[in-house]
C-alpha cells in the first residue's frame, strides 16, 4: 500500500500525511513546488514536483511510483485565488482534479478520496431552516457564493461520471470551516488566527458579529475521516459531510476562553456573517468510518497547544 497526497504540505495534508506516517503507511507528496526537504523530515515519504494542471507531470509521478494504491486529492487553489485568477482557477480546479481522475482509472487504485466543501449548499442557511443540512440536500446555482463552490459541484459531478463508466471508487468529504494551527493561505486565516494569536499572547478579530453560526471541525479529525474513508474496503456513499459542532462565533470564543481566559479576541458588528450554512450534518460519515469528532473545546486546545509548542511555550 502507498498513498499519493497532492497538497501535501498544505493545511488539512499535512495533518493527512502525518496520520499515514503514523500508520506505518509509505507515503507519496505531490506538490506544484516540491520542497525537497520535507522528505528529509518525513521518514517513509518522496516529495515529487506535481503540477495537477498539467497531465504529463501527473503521469511522470505515476511512473515513478508505480506501486501507488491510493490517492488522497487537496491540490486546490482557494476560494480568494480563484476569484483573483479565474483561469488558473479552472485549470487546477477543474482540469486538474480531471488529470487525477484519469489517473486512477489508468492505475486501477484501489480508492481515490478527494475534499468538495460546504460551500455547494449555498450562501446561506435560510433555504434550509432550523435544521442539520444533509448530503441530500439541493443548491440552485442562483444561490451559490463562490465560484470555489461551482467548481466543486462540477468534481463531484465528473467524478460519479468516471466511477459509473470505468467501475473506479471515488469518495469526496465536504468539510465546513476546517480549524486549526498552520493555515497560511485562502480566505478562512481567521479560523487559525482565532485561537493561534491568543496562543502566544496577541489579539485576534473575526471579521463578523458575534451571533454568526457555522460548523467547525478540527483539522486532524478531518484527516482521521479522510484516512479512513480511503481505507475502508467498501462504502456506502460517494459524498460525506464531515460535520463538526455547530457553534455561533461567540461559543467559538468561549472555547477559546476556557483554556486562555485572558484572550484577546474582538468581533466586527458592522460585517456581515459568513456566507456558508451555518449547521452541517455529519452522522452519515460517523457511521460510515467508525469516528466522531473531538467536542470543540477539545480541538480548541489542540489548535492552541501546537501554537504554543512551534513557540517554545508549554501546553494548556
Amino acid at each position: 500500500m502507498k498513498f499519493l497526497v497532492t497538497g501535501g504540505t498544505g493545511f488539512i495534508g499535512a495533518s493527512v500525511v502525518d496520520n499515514l506516517l503514523a500508520r506505518g503507511i509509505p507515503v507519496v507528496i505531490g506538490e506544484v513546488d516540491a520542497d525537497m526537504g520535507v522528505a528529509s523530515r518525513l521518514q517513509g515519504t518522496a516529495v515529487e514536483a506535481m503540477d495537477v494542471a498539467d497531465a504529463g507531470a501527473v503521469e511522470a509521478v505515476f511512473d515513478k511510483h508505480p506501486d501507488i494504491t491510493h490517492c488522497v486529492h487537496l491540490a486546490y487553489l482557494m476560494s480568494a485565488e480563484v476569484e483573483a485568477d479565474p483561469p488558473l482557477g479552472v485549470r487546477v480546479n477543474v482540469l486538474g482534479m480531471t488529470h487525477m481522475f484519469e489517473a486512477a482509472v489508468r492505475h486501477k487504485l484501489k480508492r481515490l478520496v478527494f475534499t468538495s466543501s460546504e460551500t455547494v449548499y449555498g450562501r446561506s442557511q435560510k433555504p434550509y431552516g432550523n435544521r442539520p443540512v444533509t448530503e441530500d440536500d439541493f443548491c440552485a446555482p442562483s444561490d451559490l457564493h463562490f465560484t470555489y463552490g461551482a467548481m466543486k459541484i462540477l468534481n463531484e459531478f465528473m467524478a460519479d461520471k468516471y466511477a459509473q463508466k470505468h467501475g473506479v471508487s471515488f469518495a469526496c468529504v465536504r468539510p465546513a470551516i476546517v480549524f486549526g494551527h498552520g493555515r497560511k493561505r485562502g480566505s478562512l486565516l481567521w479560523a487559525e488566527a482565532f485561537a493561534s494569536n491568543p496562543a502566544v499572547g496577541r489579539p485576534a478579530e473575526l471579521p463578523f458579529p458575534a451571533d454568526t453560526r457555522d460548523t467547525w471541525i478540527y483539522k486532524d479529525d478531518c484527516a482521521e475521516q479522510i484516512i479512513r474513508l480511503s481505507l475502508k474496503p467498501e462504502l456506502a456513499h460517494f459524498a460525506y459531510n464531515n460535520g463538526g459542532t455547530c457553534a455561533s462565533a461567540h461559543e467559538l470564543v468561549a472555547a477559546v476562553r476556557q483554556w486562555i481566559p485572558d484572550a484577546d479576541i474582538a468581533f466586527d458588528e458592522s460585517r456581515p456573517t459568513t456566507p456558508l450554512i451555518d449547521w452541517q450534518h455529519g452522522q452519515r460519515l460517523i457511521d460510515e468510518v467508525d469516528f466522531t469528532p473531538r467536542s470543540l473545546a477539545d480541538g480548541v486546545r489542540a489548535h492552541i497547544n501546537q501554537a504554543r509548542a512551534e513557540a517554545g511555550l508549554n501546553p494548556v
